[in-house]
């Protein structure tokens, strides 16, 4: 749904210039605005002798109003992303749009039934994630039956979706580029110092019309965490059918640990995502999807492997990473992260060259700093280096030079106007 900015928040401001003091004081009113620099010189593709940098700013801003009462809560989020100089002065363009609507219900004193348009963000957002980085960032239209026990730190979500493109008089086929169907189960349980949850997916999609397949995808997370010392583990199968992936049989893992003292936190992780063999008449069957998750948070800032398995032309992907972090104030800290990225599986004779591509892609470096100017504004920039292979280069069908970099600064205002 889309609309211009003045519609949306001047419709806004109206409705809360209607409400009276009692229901005022149930609303809540938050804003973001984030406006974001990067020079681009190799992010997310590979930079050639022909190629030139890219300097622009995007931006996104927010305002989302909700409603609280003892028996429901409601909340609307519009927003606005656009790039500076994208519109002609004096047009008038719609680009605000609806990032989430929904209702949550209270059934009952544990029971919660949620619906709407809303983010699935579930534990460190490995398969299902808002992937904010973004500044359109993701959400669903989905309905979620929420069970928690607080007190015995245990919670169940179970969810669906079933999308279409409008209000048909006959029939269910759906073309866009999304899933068909959608559903889930996460459960998470809480062990003193453990923490450990099981995911249980199911998504479909219409390669041709009435025609669904499923893609089935089951697994688990388990953490520790007692300072100094943090450790977590991630495993995850899929099965079933999608578009043209029969039979599918794949796999991933990760695991992590870190070690903290003073104000220097060391870690370090393996992320292994299974990819196709060239001996197997369908490789591609063996590729894992990473499904909706927020990629960016796990194999490198430049975004190399934010598609997975499409960057990775369905050879898998390991990285190994290794990272410290230096909280210099307690309002600024710096970080530095290492990924070693290699395919899982040698791709021979790739898109024809005639040449093998041997599994090492290249190597990223990212710095990151950030500041805490106050509880509602903060200051955040980051540089990043990859230095990539002639095999990264036949991933990508391109000519890289060997170093690729991107540099981004970004102010994070977010008020909340009833404070």
């Amino acid at each position: 749904m889309c609309f211009s900015s003045i519609d949306y928040y001047g419709i806004v401001f109206v409705l809360l210039l209607m409400l009276p003091t009692t229901v005022l004081s149930q609303v809540t009113i938050e804003g973001e605005f984030r406006p974001r620099t990067e020079y681009r010189n190799g992010y997310r593709q590979l930079r050639t002798t022909a190629t030139e940098p890219a300097f622009f700013t995007s931006q996104r801003t927010r305002l989302s109003l909700q409603y609280q009462s003892e028996n429901y809560k409601v909340k609307v989020a519009g927003q606005d992303v656009r790039v500076w100089g994208e519109v002609n002065q004096l047009q008038d363009n719609s680009n605000v749009n609806i990032h989430e609507a929904w209702a949550r219900i209270n059934l009952s004193e544990m029971i919660q039934l949620k619906m709407g348009r809303q983010e699935l963000v579930y534990g460190s957002q490995r398969l299902l994630g808002s992937v904010n980085w973004t500044q359109q960032a993701r959400s669903h239209d989905a309905l979620v039956l929420k069970f928690q026990q607080p007190q015995a730190h245990f919670s169940v979500d179970i969810g669906g979706a079933y999308n279409q493109e409008a209000e048909n008089v006959f029939g269910n086929t759906y073309g866009l580029n999304n899933y068909k169907i959608l559903s889930y189960a996460w459960l998470q349980k809480g062990f003193g110092s453990w923490n450990m949850s099981a995911l249980f997916l199911t998504d479909g999609f219409e390669p041709q019309p009435d025609a669904t397949n499923f893609r089935y995808t089951t697994g688990g997370h388990l953490a520790y965490g007692n300072q100094p010392w943090k450790f977590s583990g991630s495993a995850y199968y899929q099965s079933g059918d999608d578009l043209t992936r029969n039979n599918i049989s794949a796999y991933m893992f990760e695991f992590k640990g870190s070690y903290s003292w003073a104000s220097f936190r060391l870690e370090g992780g393996y992320d292994y995502l299974s990819g196709g063999k060239a001996s197997d008449t369908n490789p591609a069957r063996h590729t894992f999807n990473t499904l909706y998750a927020t990629n960016h948070k796990f194999y490198g800032h430049m975004d190399y492997f934010l598609n997975i398995p499409t960057d990775t032309q369905g050879g898998g992907l390991q990285d190994l990473h290794l990272g410290t972090n230096y909280e210099m104030t307690n309002k600024a800290d710096l970080g530095l992260t290492y990924h070693y990225f290699a395919l899982a599986n040698e791709l021979p004779n790739f898109q024809n060259s005639g040449q093998s591509t041997e599994q090492y892609l290249g190597s990223e470096f990212d710095l990151s700093f950030a500041y805490q100017f106050s509880e509602d504004i903060s200051f955040k920039l980051g540089y990043s280096m990859m230095l990539s292979t002639s095999s990264m280069d036949r991933l990508q069908g391109r000519n890289g030079k060997e170093s690729q970099q991107w540099g981004w600064v970004m102010l994070q205002i977010s008020p909340d106007f009833e404070k």
